[in-house]
Order: C-alpha cells, then structure tokens, then sequence
C-alpha cells in the first residue's frame, strides 16, 4: 500500500464523518483540558509554595518564639554567632495583627511587621510598584509604612494616605494605636511572596508606642548548609524554647502538601480522561461500524488485516492529536479560572503562569488516549469477514469473538493504568486509583444494569387495572417510607410513581410514544449503562461535595448558635479598662458582658523539671495523638483570671471538669490553675501531669516569676469562650502581668442589629482597645465555605462535562444511525402489541425518541436525577407509512404537561 493512500484515506473518512468527528474531537478535547488544566494549576501552586522557598522562609533560617519572645539581650547571641562567622546575617521583627478601626473581624485584618529598615530583609526585597525602584531603606523613616498590593486594592489605599492602625501584638505586649502614612506600594515577591495584605513599618516607630520592647521572628542567613546546620544546633541550644525551621525545611513540610494538592487534581482529570475515552469506544465504533462494506471491499482487494490496523490507528491518532490541541489550548483559559477559585478559597498568592511542556504533554495526552480508547473498535472493525457482510449476516458471537472482546478491555486498562502512572508519576497510585474506579464502576454498572431493566418492562396500560393500581399503590407507600429517611430521594421517587397516573390519562397516541420511549431504554443495554455512568459520576460527586458542605455549614451554624453567648470581645490595657467598666451603660443593645484579666506567660518548669528538660527531643509539630513541642508551649503561654472573690468561676456550660474541680471562692489569694485536656492527655505530658502537678510560669519580660497548683482539668465545648488557654484567678494574672502592660478581655453580648452603633460607641470610650466583632463569624465560615465548594464542584464539573459530551455523543450517534437501522418494534408498532389505532406515524417515532432521550436522564443521578438518554432514530417503515389512509401524521404538539415531563425527567 502507498504511504499516500494512509493519510489520503484517513484525512477523507475523517471529512466525511462530519458529526461524528466533531464529536470525536469533543470526547478527546474535553478529557485533555481536564487533565491539563488541573496540571496546569498543580504547577502554579507548586510553583508559589517552593520556588521561592528560602525568600518565603525570610532566609536560611527563621527562628520564631511567640511564647518567650526575643528581648534586646537576646540579640547579642547572633551578634555573636555573626561574629564567629557561623551566620551571615540576620534581622529581627515583631509581627502583630491589625486592622483600621479598633473594631476588627476576621475579613478586614491584616498582618503588620516591625521591621529594622537597615536590615531587613537578609533575602530578596519585594519589588516596588510606587515608586518605581524605591527600596525600604530609604522609605522606611518615622511613620511611614509600606504595603503590599492586596492591601491597597482591598482598603483602597494609595501612596501618602495617611490613617490609623490598631495593633493587637503577637508577643503579648498591649495593644497599640499607630498613626501611619503610607510611603511605597510593593508587590508580594520576594521575602513577602506568601504574604497577603501585609503592611511594614519602622521598628523605631513601632517601639516607641509601648514601653516593652519584644521581637517574635530573627531571620538568618548563612554561608553554606554546613553553616545552616551548625548555626540550627547553637540557637536551639540557646534559645530551647524557640522554633527553628530552615529553608530546606521549609521546602520539605510544603513539598509534601502541594505533592498530595497536585495528585487529588491530577486524579480528578484522568477522571474526566477516563470518562472522554469511553465516548471515543462510543463513536469509533459506530465511525467503523457504518463503513462494514467498505472494510469488506479492503479486504477483498488484498489489503491484510495489519493495513486495516494502521490505516483506522492513524484515523485515531489524528483525532487524538487535534483534539488534544484544542483540548490543550482551552485548558489555559480553564486553568486561570480554577486558579482564581483556590487563590480566593485558601487565600494565598498563586502566580499564573503556562509550562509549555504540560501543555505540549496535553497534546501527547490526545494522541496516546485516542489510541488506547479506540484500540477495541479497532480491531474489531479489522476483524470483520467480507462474507458476512455480502451476505448482510449479523456480527459473529463465538466464543472467539467474546474472548477477543474481553482481552481488549483487559488491555484498554493495562494501557489506561500505564498511561495513570505516567502523569502520577506514582506506581502504586496510578493502578490503585486506576483498578479502583474500575472495580465500583463495575459493581455500578451492575446496579444500572438491572434498573435499565425494571426500566424497560413497566407497563403502560390503556386503561385502570387492579394490577396496575396494585403496583402504583406499592410505589407511592415506597416512596413514603423513603422520604421519611432521605426526603429528596422519596419525594422524587414519589413524583415518578405519580407520572403513572397520569400515564393512563394520556392520549392514546401519546401512551404509544411512551411505550416505545420505555422498550427503546432496554434495547442497548450496554450504551444506556455507560450513559447512565458517565452522568452518576458527575451528578454524584458534586451532589456529595454540596450535600456534605451544607451540612458543614449547617453543624458550624448551630454550634455557633448554641454555644457563642457573647458576639464582640475587647482587648483592652489597664487604661481604658476602667473607663469600659464605669460606662458600659451607654453601649447601644448591651445585654451581657463580663470581664476577665489576661496575660502572656512563659512555661518554666512542670512539678520542678525545667521545661526544657520536659520537652527535650520531642517533636516541634505536631501529630494525630501529641501536642508536639510548639502545642504544649502553646498551651501554656497565656493565663486568664476570674473574680472567684465575686463568685465568678468559668462557665460548666461550655466546658466539663474531666478531673479535679473547678475554681471557686476558696482559690482567692492563691496560684490555683486550670489546665486543658489535651494537655493532661495527649503525649508528651499524657500521664505527667494532672490535678495536683504544678507549673511554673515567667511573665514575658522574665521578671516574675509564679508557680501554680493545678487543681482542674477542663474540656471546652464545640465552641470556646476563653481568652487564654489557663484558667486561674485574678490574683495569679496580676502577678505574671508586666509592669505597665496589663489587658484584660470583655466578653459582650449585644443585640446583633444595633453591633455596628455598639462597636463604634466602644472604640469613642476606649480608643486604645482592639474590638474583635464575632457577629459576622457565621458569614465569614460560610463564605469560605461556598468558596471551597465551588472550588471542589468546578473541579468536579469537568468530570460532568466529560460526561455530558458523552451523552450529547450518545443522542448525535442514535441521530445518526438513519432509516433501516432502527428496531423493529420502532418500525411497527404492532411488534409492542398496540392496536392499529394507536400506532404513531413518523411524527410519533420521533416524539418516542425524544421521550426515550428525557426517560433514562432520572436513572443516572440520584444527586439530582437529572441527564439524558437516548434511542436510535426511529422511523416507521414504508409498509407501515403505505398502511396509513389519510393525512401524513405531525410530531405531536408540546403541550405544558409533556413540556413539564421533559424539564422534570430530563
């Protein structure tokens, strides 16, 4: 054969196929921009968590001390290490949270660093927008502060507004009031690459607001991992109590988080490829099928079995190759809509980029997926004898042939499964996930299977039967008894019962249509099975993310309903505290509110052993059964004291004393605690500490010093309403309070109508204080809910769309298949046993089929019964068409019952 006659051959069938090579294209292209959209996203979201790690790190090392932070003295030591050459360099800041009012909620704070502008940062700065080239060095003097862009876009800020800031400190100090001009506007790159609606101000500046002097954060750079390394041994020795992560680090505990991201969104395209590929078996078969003849003169003229081979490959790898260029040019517009979704869904910095690769690689993805997929028509097309098809004798059911059927879908999957593994680049979970959507779509198809048959027997009856009666009866008490555990299965089920009612009710001619509608559903079991699949999985999924997320939403909902007593908490010094004590009167809607003193605390020693000491050599995260290092200092680094003088004792309704007692009025004058339950129970303090062990605690300048009885151990509720993580009396706070820094929190319940007047009435009578408004939290949680659910639908929408080109492929290939192909019960109508009056002309054929098309869409979704089925096209066939005396039959008007059993079944 001429090496012309294959292209010239290929490229003219694939014309002439017209619809069914579009929807060839469509089933490749679809399944590819699936995958390489998802790949695509994959890549910006590794590319945003680990190209710029050591920047994102702040540099070599980030050393981190939220529960003992860094005074001055401290950092002589790097000084030191400096010195010695052990470091390079390093800068220390203090983080803090703000906001623009003293009336701060979850959605409009931000973070704020206090930064030494001579030093910081020791890796990449970020770029400047305005000024063009400025640096930090020159623009960071007295007030002046600099943002990113996400800052000015959401507060709508520009360079020289001037406004003020609220600052509620991350190392325990008061709370601060700054007055800021805002000087550059900056991008998030470089050492702010992971940073969102970040502000940096002067260390100078930020000091000269509160008389305790704290950094939280000293950012490290080195000479060589070797440096890295021997630098990491010193400062933990040094500074036990603080948290060390390196770039490498850094690198690791992100590596694996975006490895899993990548791999939940790579599988969720070789879903959507997976459900594509079966639309290409769908219409290959019939593209080869339609041309039985024409093999058949092939091979009678000398061509082999092997020629057959390559010249139907080429035709399938030509489709795979364009449409997986179109699915792959597509999948760069999908991909910047996903992206926005996460970006927005876990609010972090996500640049978009294209790799050419994964894009070129998508292509490739067409081509080997068309070849897999079509490899069983393939061969079953070459395999065709002239003789039967001279001879118009049906397709050969030996034992040979089945066998050859099975091992080619054996195959199919072997190639499926190696083609997983490649883009997982995962043995075992490319044939786990693999196999294992194969094995439930199987036990699926089963299920689907045996409804296509409940489906295609039920009666349609001319006129009332007991029988019939008998049978609707048992569906509607089904259905009731299903509604009353899943409500929307029975009341769905209970509607398609009704329909048999109405059914009866229907014209003759129109009861006809139906009949031919139900007997078209069993006739291709196969087809309809793999329709009823491709819908379920899609419909299922997103039904099941929306199903499980309103659920979420509802649990979260009521425990804030329940479990919430108060909406607005104020933090606030020692100044305003007596001010918000003595008019508390004038707050608009107030109906509750109570107040405890709190402090920041520093763990010493537990029953004597240097904490150090407790903690040495346990890991710093922390686990599904430890606290880990970083959890018990967190557990331990803030007091909150109530007025047990004045009876007032924590609240038993949101929290369970699991052992000894609560506080009360006996504890006035002593250094009595309650501790957490995770405390006394997780590891690594699980059986070393319990009522009875004691805890001494440092205030965080160091200079005091107070050990505590524990005399409880509480469990918090759903929702907890205190400050701090210890619970003791307000003479133990006052104690561990440095001297000038005292804070105490105001728990406020007010009328949820008059919070926006209360919180402003708050911030005239305690200008100072940081007002944290709860009253949105129930929003903000179902915000970022629907953010994550869209996120997930979308995700899982490309799986439906795959599985919607299946069956829009699926109603074009019945289409196509023409007069003469069509069953005989279509053809004559007498075959389905209805009397000559009620047999349906040509016009009525087409009613039946359209009706088939809406009949098998409640079948595939049990999320929403919704989808589409379809019948080959049904004519009648000329005797039946000579029979008729009179005028030609019309399709039968859409009337708003059959309107409404369409938008209902379909």
């Amino acid at each position: 054969m001429k090496t012309s006659m294959y292209f010239n051959y290929t490229t003219r069938s694939l014309l002439r196929g017209g619809q069914r090579t579009v929807l060839a294209l469509f089933c490749v292209a679809v399944g590819v921009m699936a995958i390489v959209a998802l790949q695509l996203v994959g890549l910006m979201i590794n590319n945003a968590f680990t190209s710029n790690v050591r920047d994102a790190n702040g540099g070599d090392i980030a050393v981190t001390s939220n529960t003992k932070p860094f005074t001055g003295d401290n950092l002589a030591y790097f000084d030191q290490l400096k010195g010695n050459g052990t470091i390079t360099n390093y800068t220390a800041y203090a983080s803090a949270t703000g906001s623009l009012s003293n009336a701060s909620s979850i959605t409009d704070s931000f973070m704020v660093q206090a930064v030494d502008p001579t030093t910081y940062p020791v890796v990449t700065p970020p770029t400047f927008v305005n000024p063009s080239g400025g640096s930090i060095a020159s623009l960071l003097t007295g007030n002046a502060a600099i943002v990113d862009q996400p800052f000015a876009e959401q507060f709508h800020k520009a360079v020289g507004d001037t406004f003020d800031v609220h600052l509620g400190s991350n190392a325990g100090t008061s709370e601060r009031l700054l007055h800021v001009r805002i000087a550059g506007i900056v991008t998030d790159s470089g050492v702010l690459a992971q940073s969102k609606s970040a502000m940096l101000i002067s260390q100078a500046y930020y000091n000269s607001t509160a008389p305790v002097v704290l950094y939280d954060t000293i950012d490290v750079t080195t000479a060589n991992q070797q440096h890295t390394d021997q630098a990491v041994q010193l400062i933990n020795a040094h500074f036990p109590l603080a948290n060390t992560q390196t770039a490498a680090d850094a690198l690791k505990s992100q590596q694996g988080l975006v490895d899993n991201i990548k791999k939940f969104l790579e599988i969720a395209g070789l879903l959507a490829l997976l459900i594509g590929g079966v639309g290409i078996v769908n219409t290959m078969q019939v593209l080869l099928s339609r041309r039985k003849i024409e093999i058949a003169m092939l091979k009678t003229t000398g061509y082999r079995r092997f020629d057959l081979y390559l010249l139907f490959g080429l035709e399938a790898g030509l489709l795979g190759l364009v449409g997986g260029a179109i699915g792959a040019l597509i999948a760069t517009g999908v991909s910047f809509l996903v992206r926005n979704l996460v970006q927005q869904t876990f609010n972090i910095n996500i640049p978009f980029l294209l790799d050419p690769l994964t894009i070129g690689g998508g292509v490739l993805i067409g081509l080997v997926t068309a070849l897999i997929f079509g490899l069983m028509p393939i061969v079953q097309a070459a395999n065709i004898r002239p003789l039967n098809v001279i001879r118009e004798l049906p397709g050969s059911h030996r034992v040979g042939s089945v066998f050859l059927t099975i091992g080619l879908l054996l195959l199919l999957s072997v190639l499926f499964c190696a083609l997983s593994i490649v883009i997982l680049n995962d043995v075992i979970l490319g044939v786990s996930a693999v196999y294992g959507t194969f094995v439930f779509l199987g036990l699926l198809s089963l299920f689907f299977s045996l409804v296509v048959i409940v489906v295609s027997v039920l009666p349609v009856p001319e006129r009332f039967t007991w029988k019939f009666l008998a049978l609707l009866i048992a569906g509607v008490a089904l259905s009731v008894l299903i509604a009353l555990a899943l409500p929307t299965f029975g009341y769905l089920l209970l509607a398609v019962t009704l329909m048999g009612f109405v059914i009866v009710l229907l014209p003759r001619t129109w009861k006809s249509t139906t009949k031919i509608a139900l007997r078209n559903i069993g006739r291709q079991r196969a087809r309809t099975t793999t329709t009823l699949l491709a819908l379920f999985v899609g419909i299922f999924t997103i039904g099941l993310i929306l199903v499980l997320g309103q659920n979420l939403r509802d649990t979260i909902d009521n425990a804030l309903a329940t479990s919430l007593n108060y909406n607005v908490i104020t933090i606030a010094s020692q100044s305003d505290v007596n001010a918000l004590q003595s008019r508390q009167s004038t707050i608009p809607g107030l109906s509750k509110s109570k107040h405890d003193l709190i402090a920041s605390t520093v763990p010493v020693a537990i029953n004597g052993q240097h904490i150090e000491d407790v903690l040495k050599n346990v890991p710093s995260g922390f686990s599904f059964n430890s606290l880990g290092r970083q959890g018990v200092l967190g557990l331990l680094s803030g007091v909150e004291g109530y007025d047990v003088a004045h009876n007032q004792v924590p609240d038993t309704t949101n929290l369970t004393i699991t052992d000894g007692r609560n506080l009360n009025a006996s504890d006035v004058g002593k250094n009595d605690i309650l501790i957490a339950w995770q405390l006394a129970n997780l590891e690594p303090l699980k059986g070393k500490i319990r009522a009875g062990s004691t805890i001494t605690l440092a205030s965080v300048d160091g200079k005091q010093t107070v050990t505590a009885n524990v005399v409880g151990v509480y469990r918090s509720g759903s929702v907890s309403i205190s400050f701090e993580p210890i619970l003791t009396t307000t003479d133990t706070v006052q104690a561990l309070s440095p001297a000038g820094a005292e804070q105490a929190v105001f728990f406020m319940k007010i009328d949820s109508d008059k919070v926006g007047k209360a919180v402003s009435v708050i911030g005239t009578i305690a200008p100072k204080a940081f007002v944290f408004n709860l009253a949105n939290i129930g929003d903000f949680i179902d915000q970022y809910l629907n953010y994550m659910l869209l996120t997930l639908s979308t995700i899982a929408g490309l799986s439906l769309l795959a599985g919607i080109i299946i069956i829009a492929n699926a109603v074009a290939l019945a289409n196509e298949n023409g007069p003469g192909r069509q069953s005989d019960s279509q053809g004559d109508p007498i075959g389905i046993n209805l009397s000559r009056e009620a047999r349906p002309g040509a016009g009525r054929s087409v009613g039946a089929r359209v009706d088939d098309e809406g009949l098998g869409g409640p079948l595939g979704s049990p999320a929403g019964w919704g989808g589409g089925r379809v019948s080959p096209k049904c004519e009648p066939d000329e005797q039946d068409a000579g029979d008729h005396k009179g005028p030609p039959f019309r399709s039968p008007p859409l009337s708003p019952l059959r309107m409404l059993m369409g938008l209902f079944l379909g």
